[in-house]
C-alpha cells in the first residue's frame, strides 16, 4: 500500500509518500506526480520520502526518473538511500 498526500501549495504541491512503492502503486505515483508537475509550470516538485517502507525495482526506477527530471527527493532514510543507489538485496 502506497499513500500519497498533496501538501502545501494547491498550484505546487509537494507530495509525501508514505507505505511502499511498488506494483500497481507505481503508477498511482506516476500520475500524482505527472499531475504535481504539470500544476506547478515548471517548477521543482519537492517529494518526501521519510515513511517510505520499500521500494520494488519498478518503483526505484520511477523515483530515480522523478530525481533526474527535476523532482527534490526529500527527508529520505539510510535504507532507501541504499535502494536508490541499488545497493539492496530484496529484488
Amino acid at each position: 500500500m502506497l499513500r500519497v498526500t498533496r501538501e502545501g501549495d494547491p498550484s505546487c504541491p509537494s507530495l509525501r509518500l508514505e507505505g511502499r512503492v511498488e506494483g500497481d502503486w507505481v503508477g498511482v505515483l506516476r500520475k500524482e506526480w505527472e499531475e504535481s508537475v504539470a500544476r506547478c509550470g515548471g517548477s521543482k516538485v519537492t517529494v518526501d520520502l521519510r515513511a517510505v517502507s520499500l521500494a520494488d525495482t519498478e518503483g526505484r526506477a520511477l523515483l530515480l526518473e522523478m530525481q533526474q527530471k527535476g523532482a527534490e527527493l526529500i527527508k529520505v532514510s539510510e535504507f532507501m538511500r541504499h535502494i536508490l543507489a541499488g545497493q539492496d538485496d530484496l529484488d
